[in-house]
C-alpha cells in the first residue's frame, strides 16, 4: 500500500496544470495516510493485501431535502497483473440519489476495497 501513496505523491506535480486535478490526488493521498495512522481505525493490513483495487474519495457529498443526492470524485489503483505493485490512479466518480423524508447534508472521506477482478469489473474498472 505504501507503492500507492508514492505514485499518488510521485504524479501529483505531474498534474500542475489542472489545480483542481492535482488538489483532488493529494487529499485523496492524505485521507488514506491519516486512516492508516490511526491504529484503532486503519485498514487490516491483511485486508490491504487481498485487495484488488483501492477507491480513494475524499469529501463525498451528501444532500437531502426530500430528494436528495450524492456527489464526488476520486481515484482508483488496482495491482498490476503480477500482483506485484499498483496502477497509476485513475479517476472515479460516485453519484446518485434518493427519494423520501428526509433532511439533511454531510461530507465524509470513502475508502472501498474492491477484494477480486470480478468486483472491478462490476465497478467497469476494467
Amino acid at each position: 500500500m505504501k507503492h500507492f501513496l508514492l505514485i499518488t505523491l510521485a504524479i501529483a506535480p505531474l498534474l500542475g496544470k489542472e489545480n483542481e486535478t492535482a488538489k483532488r490526488l493529494e487529499e485523496a493521498a492524505a485521507v488514506f495516510s491519516e486512516v492508516m495512522a490511526t491504529p484503532d481505525k486503519a485498514i487490516p493490513q491483511d485486508l490491504l493485501e487481498k485487495a484488488h483495487c483501492i477507491v480513494i474519495v475524499p469529501g463525498l457529498k451528501k444532500g437531502a431535502f426530500i430528494v436528495g443526492g450524492k456527489y464526488g470524485k476520486g481515484y482508483l489503483s488496482c495491482r498490476k497483473k503480477k500482483g506485484v505493485g499498483w496502477s497509476a490512479p485513475g479517476t472515479v466518480r460516485i453519484e446518485g440519489g434518493s427519494v423520501g423524508f428526509q433532511i439533511g447534508g454531510s461530507e465524509t472521506d470513502v475508502i472501498m476495497l474492491v477484494m477480486n477482478e470480478r468486483g472491478a469489473e462490476k465497478l467497469a474498472l476494467k
